[in-house]
């Protein structure tokens, strides 16, 4: 595999969402690249844009001649680079005051209910925190990265539904940090009954993902976790979520039963990608891309975890009460999440997606077991808009 420069360094992160810093580990027989200097959104574009299908080559495609004892270093940056923008941001280090959205738009998939009668899966049981989990996987080539975005194995498989989520409820705005750490670290195992099953049939594996629960900046291998935030950080497999994340939005919202739930449940949604390759591989090609053709392709990333999520959601609904108005209500909160009604900005441009299309796959996902519902890799662009 050639170990060839990609061109100029990376495109800055986006404002409004935090692209942390971090030291992730190299994949093995990767060669690993000294520490990044600074903030990554003090760095410049990756390469000229690159349009229309891709032949296989060699992963990064080769940039311009450099001095061989340079490349293995710059090389090593450009997989460094992809890790360290793994650690995808749920929502804005600092939220703004929100307000209710409009209706629910109409969802792009099927609307049927959730499954309901005998539970299946009953008798997984689900593995511990794993707190050394393997390497990511990734790709070698452009047209795997394309391939696995695209016509992943995963998207072969369903998610087992109804599941039997045994995990009482919680209220998370009156929980102290060590109960609602506790709280969503049981929720892990529900979520790992839905997904490793189908994960593993579609040859991929998936450890389980530790969550901690914050209520100060901590420091992660994604670099600062703020005190309004909620990740998967690809660096070391963990999700983070802040305590005081809810009180960010509206009284309507925030009181939302099975609201933090969902939260993470959209986190495990970019677990299930790092785990498949999906993320990585979006990462990558995204720093070959335009900046406007880039946030279209952060949008899919961003918009498939809310559908992956409101899959879970599906799978546990009979288990965990979630009746049609509390549906309703997880829909209205994946609404609030939307670029623009963060921002107050109708037009942004911006790499989450807007409320309406982040509630109309979330609705997609409620509405089917089939993973392949929740490609928004071949989907139109306006669809995640």
């Amino acid at each position: 595999m050639s170990r060839q420069q990609w061109g100029p360094a990376p495109r800055p992160g986006r404002s409004g969402y935090p692209m942390p810093g971090g030291t992730p580990r190299p994949p093995q027989g990767w060669q690993s690249a000294p520490p990044w200097q600074g903030n990554v959104g003090q760095l410049q574009q990756w390469g000229p844009p690159q349009g229309g299908p891709r032949s296989p080559q060699p992963w990064p495609p080769p940039g311009r001649p450099q001095r061989p004892r340079r490349r293995r270093s710059l090389f090593g940056s450009l997989v460094r680079l992809a890790l360290v923008i793994l650690a995808i941001m749920f929502i804005s280090a600092t939220l703004r005051s929100v307000t209710s959205g409009p209706e629910t738009p109409n969802s792009p998939g099927s609307s049927d209910a959730p499954a309901s009668g005998p539970y299946v899966n009953e008798e997984y049981t689900p593995p511990p925190p794993d707190m050394n989990p393997p390497e990511l996987p990734m790709p070698d080539t452009v047209g795997q990265a394309e391939n696995y975005v695209t016509s992943n194995t995963v998207y072969n498989q369903s998610i087992p539904s109804p599941t039997a989520c045994k995990m009482n409820s919680l209220d998370p705005n009156g929980a102290s940090k060590a109960e609602l750490e506790t709280h969503l670290n049981q929720l892990m195992g529900c979520l790992m009954a839905v997904w490793e099953p189908p994960l593993k049939a579609a040859g991929w594996q998936l450890p389980r993902p530790p969550v901690t629960v914050y209520s100060s900046p901590v420091r992660t291998a994604c670099g600062v976790m703020r005190e309004v935030n909620a990740a998967y950080c690809a660096g070391d497999q963990r999700v983070y979520y802040a305590q005081p994340l809810l009180s960010a939005f509206p009284e309507e919202v925030r009181t939302t039963p099975y609201a933090a739930e969902t939260i993470i449940a959209h986190e495990f949604g970019h677990a299930v990608q790092a785990r498949s390759a999906i993320l990585i591989s979006e990462k990558a090609l995204e720093q070959r891309a335009s900046k406007n053709e880039g946030l279209v392709m952060s949008r899919r990333t961003e918009t498939q975890a809310d559908c992956f999520g409101a899959q879970f959601v599906r799978s546990v609904a009979q288990s965990q009460n979630l009746d049609a108005a509390r549906l309703a209500g997880l829909q209205r909160l994946t609404y609030n999440i939307g670029d623009d009604v963060l921002s107050g900005q109708p037009n942004i441009n911006e790499g989450h997606g807007l409320g309406r299309s982040r509630e109309a796959w979330f609705t997609r996902g409620l509405g089917s077991d089939q993973i392949a519902a929740c490609n928004t890799f071949t989907a139109p662009a306006s669809s995640v808009r």
